[in-house]
């Protein structure tokens, strides 16, 4: 069993074939899909689609989105993580990738400050995290020292240096692995994934985003999560379908889904 841990299906984008690509998923193997919902514009939706068996949600507010956040978010954002089958808390983080960029929406306090009351709900319900972080990795891992083995989670489309994913391992998160292990320029998240225990691996695609290098151009789709199996197999040496079985139970564990 293959899963996409992380996948923005609710997205409109994928309005006008939304089934057509949860059933291709299904049929090449990806028999469980983690929607993350970290715009408020999304959470319904993605309430909805999370009714069916085989997919699961997790709700958060993405950084990008601070400014406009309102407190009646905040108040929904508690009651939605309670749902039976949300799974995570998230994506939530920092990116400061537009800091420097007059269209910037949101202060690097602002962004720290629903970070850190996110991670709050997540300790309070006790759920892992699904931190986003974007130009922006030393003040990620300030933030989640201060709570020692309080958190646990993955960090999100990981980009980091080998010194940096070290320091996530050793505060037990795991690191989510996307398409852009397939891209030419890779190398240096090559030589992570190459030193890195596949035991603290998750596989995922953030469609509609990052697609991989042989669909590039294309619009993401969970399906595409094999060709980023393939490639941790490739780099790594290993059989496929080893590489499909132990970040399966990674994800299951991490995620509480037995």
């Amino acid at each position: 069993m293959i899963i996409d841990t992380h996948a923005h299906i609710a997205d409109i984008r994928f309005d006008s074939d939304r089934e057509i690509v949860i059933q291709n998923a299904f049929n090449l193997g990806v028999k469980k899909i983690f929607e993350v919902a970290c715009e408020n514009s999304y959470w319904d939706k993605a309430l909805e689609l999370s009714k069916r068996d085989n997919i699961f949600v997790s709700f958060g507010i993405h950084p990008n989105n601070v400014s406009k956040t309102t407190h009646e978010d905040f108040d929904k954002l508690k009651t939605l993580v309670k749902n039976e089958k949300c799974i995570a808390i998230g994506e939530i983080g920092l990116d400061y990738h537009y800091n420097n960029n007059s269209s910037f929406t949101g202060s690097i306090n602002f962004q720290k400050e629903l970070f850190i009351k996110q991670i709050g709900i997540a300790n309070k319900c006790n759920k892992p995290i699904i931190v986003h972080c974007r130009d922006a990795y030393d003040d990620i891992i300030d933030v989640l020292g201060r709570y020692k083995s309080s958190l646990k989670g993955v960090v999100h489309c990981f980009s980091g240096n080998l010194k940096q994913a070290k320091v996530f391992i050793k505060m037990g998160f795991l690191l989510g692995i996307g398409g852009i292990l397939t891209y030419n320029k890779s190398d240096n998240l090559k030589h992570v994934v190459f030193e890195t225990d596949i035991n603290n691996l998750l596989c995922e695609t953030d469609c509609p985003y990052l697609t991989p290098k042989k669909y590039r151009g294309q619009r993401n789709e969970p399906s595409y999560v094999v060709e980023t199996l393939r490639e941790i197999a490739k780099i790594k040496k290993m059989l496929f379908s080893e590489v499909v079985q132990i970040t399966t139970q990674n994800a299951l564990k991490l995620f509480s889904i037995w």
